[in-house]
């Protein structure tokens, strides 16, 4: 029995509907990634008190938005699943957009970071394994507190 020709055009196009419809989705879940910064880790002592910094920059688009605040939450959950948390008494991330100067061949360490709070886009920070900071930050102001889902507007100070 043949399929009739109104048949076939509808079955082709709810094909690549569906296909436009799937690469869709895989290009928008894919849109940034975060890449370990040199250095990526800094412990220090404040005291007797273990601390710790980790640096990435975003690698992709990375755009201002509530929906993306989640993302980028789970990609450091992901990303600091690994680290014991809760052995130091301040652990910070600080994520940077990819810059000339802030990508893959940067090498300035920690102090040539200082000056670079225009290019920040989001400082977390846990006390004894709590998260208790999480801002998202443009042009170096805080715009968006991720932990009580409030817009901010303050100058973010390190």
């Amino acid at each position: 029995m043949a399929i009739p020709i109104r048949t076939k055009f509808i079955m082709k196009n709810l094909i690549i509907l569906l296909t436009l419809f799937v690469a869709c989705i895989q290009n928008k879940s894919e849109d940034f990634q975060l890449v370990a910064l040199s250095p990526v880790t800094y412990e220090f002592k404040a005291g007797e008190n273990k601390n710790r910094i980790d640096y990435f920059y975003v690698e992709g688009n990375f755009s201002y938005d509530v929906d993306e605040y989640e993302k980028l939450k789970k990609k450091i959950d992901d990303k600091t699943a690994g680290t014991d948390i809760k052995n130091y008494q301040l652990y910070s991330v600080y994520i940077y957009k990819k810059t000339d100067v802030l990508n893959q061949q940067y090498k300035a360490g920690r102090e040539g970071l200082d000056g670079h709070n225009q290019d920040l886009i989001a400082y977390i920070r846990y006390d004894k394994g709590n998260r208790d900071i999480f801002y998202i930050t443009e042009r170096g102001n805080v715009v968006y507190d991720v932990l009580s889902n409030k817009e901010e507007n303050f100058e973010f100070e390190q």
